[in-house]
Order: C-alpha cells, then sequence, then structure tokens
C-alpha cells in the first residue's frame, strides 16, 4: 500500500471484485461515498472464480416471483450501465424455456410471467419443431418463449463496472487477498497480504478460492458465520452446430429460425437444469451445460476432471431436444459457482457487528442480477430502506432454533 492508503479511513470497503462486488462498489459511489475501496485477491480479469468468460445469460422468466420481480430492475439497471459506460454489453435473442408436461419450473416461469404481465408465449412440442428446425421436442413438452432474454457479455461487464467505479473515484486493488477481518467498533481493520485497510464499513462479497472452501467462508468463520455453502464445478461446453441461423444476431417473435438462450428443466426442485446459448464467442460453436454437479476444492478445481465429467450427460441431452448440433464437445472450459443449500442468496447484516455487510451464496444465477445484488448490497452498507423484502436471503435462515 502506498503511504496514503495506509493512513486513509474508507468509509467502505468490499472484499472480492467478481461480478457482485463490482456492482456493489459502483452502487456504493454513485450514492456520493468519496472513500470507497474494492479488494480483489487476484489480478483482474482472472478465471479462477463465478465471473469470466464471454457470455452470461439474462432472462425474466423464473422460478419464484421474488426473483422475477427483480429481474424487472435488474434489464432497466443494465441498459444504465450500458449508457454510462458506453458500449453495448447485453445481446437481445430471446428465450426459451422448457420442460415435459408436469414440469414445475415451466409452470413456475408462466405464473411468473402472468403475475408481472410480461409478454410471453406457449407453444406445445409439436408447434414448437414447426417453427424451430433446432427444435426435436417429444411429445407432451412445452416451451414457453419471451422476448427479451439474451447475452450478457460477461468479461467485459465486470470491466465496464470497474471502469465506472475508478472513475466516481474508487479504488481497486488487486492481487490484495484478504487475511483477516477484525471488528472493533466503529472502525474495522481488514488485514490482507498488501497491508492493513481501516474502514468504517465493510461488505463481504468474496467468492469462492480457498482450501477451506468457499473464500467467503474463510473470512466469515473467524467472525462467528459459518454458513452452509459448498463449491461445485461448471464445465462450460461449446459444440458444433450446422445450422447457420443459430447465432445471436438478433431475435423476434416473427424470426422463426434464430435460436435464443435457453433453460431447460423438468422440476423446480432438481435444480440440475441444463441452458445453452446460441453462438457467441466462438463462430459456429453453441453453448450447452448442466448447472454445477461437482462439489470441489477450489484449490484443485481441475484435479479429476475425467472421471466426474458431465459432457456424456449434455450430450445426451442435446441429442435427445435438439437437431443439428454437434454431440461431441469442441471446447470444453472450467468455472466454478458458490452453491447454498436452498439456491437463495445471503444478504444481510453481521447478526453482532452492523457495520459488517455479507453478500455470497448465488447459487450459478447470481450474475444477471448483480446490479440489482449491488443496490442491495450499498442500502444495507448506507443504511437505506433495502427496495426489496430480503426475507429470503437472512444468514440465520438453516440455523437450528
Amino acid at each position: 500500500l502506498m503511504e496514503s492508503d495506509k493512513d486513509l479511513l474508507y468509509d467502505v470497503v468490499v472484499i472480492g471484485a467478481g461480478i457482485v462486488g463490482s456492482s456493489t462498489a459502483y452502487s456504493i459511489a454513485k450514492e456520493g461515498v468519496r472513500h470507497v475501496a474494492l479488494l480483489e485477491q487476484f489480478q483482474l480479469g482472472h478465471t479462477r472464480g463465478s465471473s469470466h468468460g464471454g457470455s452470461r445469460i439474462t432472462r425474466r422468466g423464473y422460478h419464484t416471483h421474488y426473483y422475477a420481480e427483480m429481474m424487472t430492475e435488474a434489464f432497466k439497471l443494465w441498459e444504465e450501465v450500458e449508457q454510462e459506460y458506453g458500449t453495448k454489453l447485453y445481446v437481445k435473442t430471446g428465450g426459451f424455456h422448457f420442460g415435459n408436461a408436469t414440469s414445475k419450473y415451466v409452470k413456475e416461469v408462466i405464473s411468473g410471467f402472468q403475475h408481472l404481465r410480461v409478454k410471453h408465449e406457449v407453444l406445445s412440442s409439436t408447434e414448437a419443431n414447426d417453427r424451430f428446425e433446432f427444435f426435436q421436442l417429444p411429445s407432451g413438452y412445452r416451451c414457453v418463449i419471451e422476448e427479451d432474454a439474451g447475452i450478457l457479455a460477461a468479461s467485459k461487464t465486470v470491466h465496464a463496472l470497474q471502469t465506472l467505479f475508478t472513475k466516481r473515484g474508487g479504488k481497486i486493488f488487486d492481487c490484495c487477498q484478504v487475511t483477516k477481518v477484525i471488528p472493533g467498533g466503529d472502525v474495522v481493520t481488514i488485514a490482507t497480504t498488501k497491508g492493513d485497510f481501516k474502514t468504517k464499513k465493510v461488505v463481504i462479497t468474496a467468492g469462492i478460492v480457498s482450501s477451506l472452501g468457499p473464500y467467503s467462508s474463510k473470512i466469515l468463520k473467524p467472525l462467528g458465520i459459518d454458513l452452509p455453502l459448498v463449491v461445485k464445478r461448471l464445465e462450460v461446453c461449446y459444440w458444433k452446430t450446422d445450422l447457420p441461423n443459430i447465432c445471436s444476431a438478433g431475435y423476434s417473435h416473427s424470426d422463426d429460425h434464430s435460436m435464443g438462450v435457453f433453460m431447460y428443466s423438468d422440476d423446480v426442485n432438481d435444480q440440475e437444469g441444463y441452458y445453452g446459448l446460441p453462438a457467441y464467442e466462438y463462430p459456429g460453436l453453441v453453448k450447452i451445460c448442466l448447472t454445477g454437479q461437482t462439489v470441489v476444492d477450489p484449490d484443485h478445481r481441475d484435479a479429476d476432471l475425467a472421471s466426474h465429467s458431465t459432457t456424456a450427460s449434455v450430450s445426451q441431452f442435446i441429442g435427445k431436444f435438439f437437431k443439428g448440433i454437434s454431440t461431441t464437445p469442441s471446447i470444453v472450459e472450467p468455472c466454478m459457482c458458490t452453491y447454498s443449500p436452498d439456491y437463495d442468496f445471503f444478504l444481510d447484516y453481521h447478526p453482532d457487528y452492523h457495520n459488517i455487510i455479507i453478500g455470497t451464496g448465488f447459487s450459478g444465477h447470481g450474475f444477471k442480477l448483480a446490479p440489482v445484488i449491488g443496490k442491495i448490497l450499498a442500502e444495507l452498507t448506507l443504511s437505506l430502506s433495502p427496495s426489496y423484502d430480503l426475507q429470503y436471503f437472512k444468514l440465520h435462515r438453516f440455523q437450528k432454533t
């Protein structure tokens, strides 16, 4: 640390510069807070977490109303970030949610769309197969189409938020691993590999990387917080297609050939669904994956890859539901996510220290919601009234009474 940084008492320090931490730091700086620091244990742009890569799905369709309601604002906030940054970060492709006749997931998506009056269309398997050349849905399946779903340029959006944060006076310290958070009344001390930071408030959004499990746990356990988090590895698979229209150049309801992003689940409680995106990062290659399956030690993410590979399952899935897409992957890239038991986030104050705020456990679906999560964590940090009901996100919800 420079001498000026050592002596500075920060208003807020945010730990973890992934998509949520970057969004939180930006949201706090946007509120006019002067002295804000964002700490990242690795170099910016690293691939050891959950926020890197070319693309993430964004969508309005959700299995619970509270996330669907948040997504309404998320779309608006992403647009604001695009306008302020001056670069397109969201590509509208449209989206499909499909499953069998009894799929709770599909029922919940339709219910959410009706509740929020989101424009959508429900097709039978026959109708979907007739309209879209890439589908071969079995009899009895249903497909829900939404217009606004699309792709967020993942790494670009992280960089955008960090750039806008520093433009508002924020400071970023990378290669700066936090070793301990020490509460102390009105001032919290954050011990790091680059020296100590003093701050009035700290937001812990650290994600994954530590041999003790989730990185957040390493920081939280000494503070008396033991959350039931696990890290899972996800294989991001890209598959060759010969169909010319499986690309993300744009989508409209009348364009009967374009593949949008998709989500598949036959049971909302299963939570282990498949998802896909049209060709975007790599020309001619669609991204189709199975959500996080393998619990891993984050320090050894790629160990034992072959014996726990999910590519065979994804290959069978493609063969069952799609035409014109290879069932042999061309590229497989690893990613990690931190999961809570109920797949809901943790967004809350430390029970004993109100100047320590915690945001973690984003369970593979936090990226698209990052502007809203950042706003909520900023509201908690600045003692503003939260924009949403946070009952689903409390730290104590798994404690035995």
